[in-house]
């Protein structure tokens, strides 16, 4: 971490402390101060938790009710104002997987991550894995344990787990936010969105203007309707994007035809933060993309063969707060202070063209004295593995220069300092070169975040993971050919749009997408377990009665 910088995160890490007793006794000193932005918080936990009817909840009493339009979505984004008049974007999925299918691709989407535990059941395997989520990525939580108006709900017990999994509350020595409240009667929903803001408010959220475009954003969903075709509901991150806009992404570029909100309404504009279902794509895009939006068709060509790819990639969190800046003084030209994490490490490791070479991380050693330079060298040496190595362009002592810049660009390459100045010439120089330096003050710091972007780069392993079953007991032929298998569902939930096998015995005949999801004849977009339905499975697979539907999803390992 820059020294500069590092006073600053403990200046951070110091107001939160001082503010969190004040925050966890019911939010005594109300937030006062306009966000910059609205906040951007994931919602995870476990299953039966009530995460969704917590954010339903929380909705009905922030925003006027609305029919949600037809398109199949898993990935849910809502808007709520709070009563000081802050905002916050909830972004809700079937589970942590989809924000870490994100980070894997480099794209930084949450703010704070909302952890939602039920005050009866307490920590669970999925709550468990959204800890280790957060904890990776740096994020921040906020705990809401809800259902406390149970007769078996306990808030201390809560609490005990949560400390056997190091989420500390202040109880236990900690600085974790912790609020009871109870979708059911409606208690305690005030005091979550004010301690969300007040958290935002330490974390000092702040609003980037984006450089040689007109916006940013990050595809959360991505599906093609039968009406509109492919849509991707996208989280923006900067600017402003507007019907007409054309969106720039890995290997093509559309011109936008329209822009949905959260009931899947008409809207002109898209600003920061907001989640939006964007019409008018040429193909479907895949979770996760980092989207430029231009006002011509000329720019966003440009911009779409493998541009993006190449875009600074960041990790969620707070290492991402200081890289969106929007200049106090409202000057466009002044670069915005970039603060970069593993990610980047991570996208920076060159891959050689022959299969079955190494991947390499090349860098550029600078540190304050010999002694330390050598030190330096050999725990680096260390992480050296069969598959990954590090490479080290350049070694040497004293403050970093021009030349060193230069070297680490010329091989892709990053700059690791270790008690060293850099001028603020040269830091400008590297931004501009794109070239990361990154500058510590203990060993270990840097040795485990090169060695954590090191491990994330080694190929992970893939495996089907099972989310639902329905049993089929009725086979329909339409008259177009279609077959529907009416089915009872057995385990989890089904949705439109999952990934299904249908298994006969112990063979598996066959492989598809669900693209309709029949309850009562009436479309839908998901059937909960004990529930009958009718599906369609497309490529056609010929079912029958007896059979199994299956719905996956592919998880790396």
């Amino acid at each position: 971490m820059p020294k500069k910088k590092a006073v600053k995160a403990k200046t951070a890490r110091a107001k939160r402390k001082t503010t969190t007793k004040k925050v966890v006794k019911v939010a005594k000193k109300k937030p006062t101060t306009k966000l910059p932005r609205p906040i951007v918080v994931a919602v995870l936990g476990h299953v039966d938790h009530g995460k969704t009817s917590l954010l339903d909840v929380i909705r009905g009493t922030k925003v006027q009710e609305g029919e949600a339009g037809g398109i199949t979505q898993s990935v849910r984004a809502h808007k709520v104002k709070a009563k000081d008049g802050n905002e916050i974007t909830f972004i809700d999925t079937p589970g942590h997987e989809a924000f870490s299918d994100m980070r894997s691709r480099g794209a930084s989407v949450t703010d704070i991550v909302l952890l939602v535990v039920a005050a009866d059941d307490g920590v669970q395997p999925q709550t468990k894995q959204s800890i280790k989520f957060a904890k990776k990525s740096k994020v921040p939580i906020i705990v809401a344990a809800n259902k406390t108006d149970l007769p078996g709900a306990d808030v201390s017990k809560v609490k005990k787990e949560l400390s056997q999994n190091d989420v500390l509350v202040e109880e236990y020595g900690g600085d974790v936010l912790f609020v009871p409240v109870s979708a059911k009667k409606k208690e305690g929903l005030d005091e979550l969105l004010e301690n969300i803001i007040l958290l935002a408010e330490i974390l000092e959220l702040k609003s980037v203007k984006p450089r040689g475009s007109l916006a940013e954003g990050v595809v959360l969903e991505s599906t093609l309707d039968k009406n509109l075709g492919p849509v991707a509901l996208t989280l923006i991150k900067k600017g402003e994007v507007s019907i007409g806009n054309f969106v720039s992404y890995d290997g093509g570029h559309s011109k936008i035809r329209g822009l949905l909100d959260e009931f899947q309404k008409n809207e002109e504009i898209a600003n920061v933060s907001d989640p939006v279902w964007i019409t008018g794509l040429r193909e479907v895009l895949e979770t996760g993309e980092k989207l430029k939006f231009f006002d011509n068709e000329e720019e966003a060509k440009e911009n779409s063969v493998g541009a993006l790819r190449a875009m600074p990639v960041q990790e969620e969190g707070l290492d991402e707060k200081d890289d969106n800046v929007e200049e106090q003084d409202g000057s466009e030209d002044e670069e915005p202070e970039d603060k970069y994490d593993t990610g980047l490490l991570a996208g920076l490791l060159a891959q050689d063209e022959e299969e079955g070479e190494k991947k390499k991380l090349n860098v550029v050693i600078k540190t304050d004295a010999q002694g330390t330079l050598d030190a330096v060298l050999q725990e680096l040496e260390k992480l050296s593995g069969d598959e990954v190595e590090i490479n080290v362009l350049s070694k040497s002592t004293g403050a970093i220069t021009e030349k060193d810049i230069i070297t680490a660009k010329s091989a892709r390459g990053i700059i690791l300092g270790f008690r060293v100045p850099l001028s603020k010439e040269l830091e400008t120089m590297a931004k501009r070169e794109r070239v990361l330096v990154r500058s510590y003050e203990i060993i270990y710091e840097m040795i485990e975040e090169v060695d954590a972007a090191m491990s994330g780069l080694l190929e992970p392993e893939e495996e089907e993971v099972e989310v639902a079953r329905a049993k089929v007991k009725k086979v329909f032929e339409l008259t177009n050919g279609d077959i529907v298998a009416g089915s009872e569902v057995t385990k989890g939930k089904m949705l439109k749009g999952y990934r299904v096998f249908v298994e006969r015995g112990e063979e598996r005949i066959g492989e598809g997408k669900i693209t309709s999801l029949k309850r009562n004849k009436e479309e839908v977009r998901e059937v909960e377990k004990g529930s009958e339905c009718g599906i369609l499975i497309e490529p056609k697979i010929e079912v029958e009665k007896g059979d199994q539907v299956v719905a996956f999803k592919v998880e790396k390992v």
